[in-house]
């Protein structure tokens, strides 16, 4: 029994839970609303795409799928920026959250029983998620956020909860959203169940890829020192309340060294697969966190341990042989002060305001 606890301390999705209740509905993209049809089951089950074996999720053309060029500008303020990262690693260590703080991903079948999920905690407007396919074993993660998502690989819908939970009247959440696998992996007007609007599996390690040794996409990590003052691209929200001129805004791009020796570290082999892709990849600055953080999907989301034998059973996961100080930022756009939320419509499912 793997039993990792990593505490949090920071505030997640505050910014969410504390909007008006004036919620938007735009229209999807042309090619959102394809990419949502039943036609790319063939594609979705193919080891390219099924992120359980080997793939990774989203289009080629999301942020998180795409290689950072040889000679990136920087920011101006990397500098600054990266001191303060490695001092969060001196107070609190770099660890790979997986037991909790986390995500589970269950995937659903033909057969599995669709749910309405009362969503009771956004603001005063009630509202229902209609038709999520829930399998019986699903649970969400065990800290506070309670995070939980489910993926239908027929139909390429991801039903992302916040805060869930079953109960004896059925399934609640504090928030509740839909996209597509074949999108980009961010809701493109907040109201995300992550407070960056990424959706929460964009960026998650999956054990497949510890044991192939290969992550292709790039990660998604949480830290303390989130600055306030709203997300920049591809970010769409923020729950960053830090105004330390180093802190860093939700949405950054952190990148290894790609000069630098990986083999001269000592590192394990989860660290060496993690650092190459920190190197090729980088990491986007996705939540607020209480350490600095990377994300793994839950355990629990798996029939049997599936991170056996590739990462320590420990109470803790940590980097700390990854070198922060090597870390460097990529140029960020302006912050975008907060706008108005709003939600996508989706053939995935219906969100209803319900008396």
């Amino acid at each position: 029994m793997r039993r990792r606890k990593l505490r949090k301390y920071g505030p997640v999705l505050a910014a969410l839970l504390a909007m008006t209740s004036a919620v938007t509905m735009v229209p999807r993209t042309a090619d959102a609303a394809a990419g949502a049809g039943a036609a790319g089951v063939t594609d979705f089950q193919s080891a390219a795409a099924d992120p359980r074996i080997g793939g990774r999720l989203y289009s080629a053309t999301s942020p998180f799928n795409q290689a950072i060029p040889a000679n990136p500008q920087l920011d101006p303020k990397s500098a600054e920026y990266v001191k303060l990262m490695n001092r969060s690693k001196k107070e609190k260590g770099f660890v790979l959250a997986l037991d909790e703080w986390t995500v589970p991903a269950y995937f659903a079948k033909p057969a599995t029983k669709r749910s309405d999920v009362r969503i009771i905690g956004f603001d005063e407007v009630r509202r229902v998620m209609r038709g999520v396919p829930i399998p019986d074993n699903a649970r969400p993660d065990p800290a506070d956020d309670g995070h939980l998502t489910v993926i239908d690989p027929a139909t390429r819908c991801e039903y992302d909860l916040y805060d869930a939970e079953k109960t004896a009247t059925g399934w609640t959440a504090k928030w509740a959203n839909v996209t597509s696998t074949s999108d980009t992996g961010i809701y493109p007007y907040g109201l995300s169940s992550r407070a960056t609007g990424f959706a929460p599996l964009a960026g998650m390690i999956w054990p497949s890829e510890l044991r192939n040794g290969r992550i292709d996409h790039a990660l998604v990590f949480a830290y303390p020192y989130t600055r306030a003052g709203g997300p920049v691209a591809p970010a769409t929200s923020s729950d960053g309340t830090t105004t330390l001129a180093a802190a860093m805004p939700e949405g950054a791009r952190v990148q290894l060294d790609p000069k630098l020796n990986l083999g001269s570290l000592g590192l394990s082999a989860h660290e060496r697969t993690i650092a190459e892709a920190l190197q090729r990849y980088g990491m986007f600055l996705g939540d607020t966190g209480g350490a600095l953080s990377l994300y793994g999907v839950h355990p629990q989301s798996f029939d049997t341990d599936q991170y056996a034998g590739l990462v320590p059973d420990d109470p803790y996961t940590f980097l700390n042989k990854i070198p922060v100080d090597r870390f460097r930022v990529l140029k960020t756009g302006k912050q975008v002060a907060q706008t108005r939320y709003s939600i996508v419509p989706s053939t995935c499912a219906r969100i209803d305001v319900v008396n």
